[in-house]
Parts: C-alpha cells; sequence; structure tokens
C-alpha cells in the first residue's frame, strides 16, 4: 500500500524488584495440567496458572510475582502526579 509506514518497537520499562533496578519486558502466562488427587474425595484433575512478569536485572533475566515489580519510570510517574492532584483537590 502507497504512503503507510508502520514500526513495530518492543519498548521495556524501568522498574524495581527488591531494591534491584531492572528493566519489564512482558507478562508471562502460566500454566501446567495438574493430575487428579489419587485419594478418595481428593481434589479433581485441573490447571494451574498464573501471571508473572519477565524482568531483566543485572545478574540475569528473572520470573517475578507481579507484586514484586514497581515501576519507576516517567510513565508510571503520570500516574503519581494525578494521585497528588487529586489529593490536594478533594
Amino acid at each position: 500500500m502507497a504512503g503507510m509506514n508502520m514500526s513495530i518497537r518492543w519498548e521495556t520499562r524501568i522498574c524495581e524488584v527488591n531494591g534491584h533496578t531492572g528493566y519489564f519486558h512482558t507478562w508471562e502466562f502460566y500454566s501446567k495440567p495438574l493430575e487428579a488427587s489419587p485419594m478418595i474425595g481428593g481434589a479433581p484433575a485441573g490447571v494451574f496458572s498464573k501471571i508473572f512478569g519477565i524482568v531483566e536485572l543485572a545478574d540475569g533475566v528473572h520470573r517475578v510475582d507481579p507484586t514484586e515489580i514497581k515501576f519507576t519510570d516517567e510513565e508510571h510517574s503520570v500516574l503519581e502526579e494525578f494521585d497528588k492532584f487529586k489529593e490536594e483537590n478533594t
């Protein structure tokens, strides 16, 4: 198509995990099947699923629980400013 420009960028975000600065890359949707319990009345078969953040720290790439990630980039600072504005004007 004439005149169509498109660029796809995979951007990272600056974050902090347990006091260490890193790059947040993406969310991982992890799941694995679970067998049924062999015990009578035990748990049926199913699926375990969880979300992890993929974060690059100085010592490597880690799968991190989302509650351990604190974003510290410019995008996050906008949210902090909105909260501050709301507190001052209520």
